[in-house]
């Protein structure tokens, strides 16, 4: 697919035409997409492709052809500056059971060219901000599947990268500690950081992105804001009322003579009406208290992130 000519966004990652493969597993296809600053969210099902992009850009991955740039630099001869530059949380554990948390979080600032004494008090406030307290004096080996990745977390920012990529950040945490999570990667992406975030758990990426990728079968099938990719249409508007079953059919009768109806539904005594509506809402709110129908909510005809993934993969296939 053509990369979309985004005049006057800056772009922090581009890829042209990038191909991978392992073995016969053609894992990146000619992937081609530009990734904005703010925050990004890259998602597709199991086995897409897109831990594969994020490693490839680190440089853990070599391609065979196209081209990567990550704040304009090759991540084929530019490797450890680009390493200086971004901070990088994995899916699976990186921790190492026999050290702390504090332990841990240091020596990855250590390996990232702080000194020692920069590095010490700089875990303790990166540790501080992730909310892990006392329990980083303890072994990771000890910590809870949320205390590990909020140890991950503190690990990929404790240089104060440009760029974080954070591979499944929320996977296996409880519904409050994804809050929590989704909480901390807003408050770092407030601080003029880009984040490329790689998940599977689509409510949690409507909660934060600003942008999305979505892969499948190793290629790019769809890229944009969020909320162009969610709008199903200016005009479209969802209509949701009460009443009496003759009062619902008699209005959604009339609705049909005035409107492009085009959808109607009914779940637990409430009806669900999409329609086109472009001019003021008046005449249709008139129309329900004149057969006597209870107008619940009336607003812009959204689509889920999920609805809009299960959408740009079937037309992707």
């Amino acid at each position: 697919m053509d990369i979309p000519n985004e005049s006057g966004v800056e772009q922090t990652i581009t890829a042209r035409n990038v191909v991978v493969r392992f073995g016969n597993i053609l894992a990146l296809d000619n992937f081609s997409i530009q990734v904005p600053k703010g925050i990004v969210g890259l998602l597709g099902p199991n086995g897409a492709g897109k831990s594969t992009f994020i490693k490839t850009v680190l440089g853990l991955v070599t391609f065979e052809s196209g081209d990567v740039r990550i704040s304009g630099m090759d991540p084929r001869t530019d490797v450890m500056a680009i390493r200086d530059r971004v901070g990088y949380m994995p899916e699976h554990d990186c921790l190492v059971d026999t050290m702390s948390g504090l332990e841990l979080v240091t020596y990855f600032g250590r390996l990232s060219g702080m000194t020692k004494e920069d590095s010490i008090p700089r875990s303790h406030e990166v540790l501080d901000f992730v909310g892990l307290g006392e329990e980083r004096y303890r072994p990771t080996a000890t910590y809870s599947t949320g205390m590990k990745q909020r140890v991950k977390l503190a690990q990929a920012i404790v240089h104060d990268p440009e760029i974080l990529f954070l591979d499944e950040p929320t996977n296996g945490m409880d519904p409050l500690g994804r809050e929590e999570m989704l909480e901390l990667i807003s408050r770092i992406a407030a601080s003029n950081k880009s984040i490329l975030v790689s998940s599977h758990i689509l409510q949690d990426m409507e909660k934060v992105c600003q942008y999305v990728v979505i892969i499948n079968s190793g290629r790019a099938i769809s890229q944009g804001p969020m909320s162009v990719l969610l709008d199903q249409g200016r005009d479209r508007k969802r209509l949701q009322v009460r009443g009496e079953p003759a009062a619902l059919i008699a209005f959604t009768e009339q609705l049909r003579k005035s409107y492009q109806v085009i959808s109607v539904s009914e779940e637990f005594g409430q009806m669900t009406i999409v329609l086109v509506n472009g001019g003021p809402s008046a005449p249709l709110l008139d129309m329900a208290k004149g057969n006597r129908v209870q107008v619940r909510s009336y607003a812009p005809d959204k689509l889920t992130l999920e609805g809009a993934f299960i959408r740009s993969v079937k037309e992707g296939a």
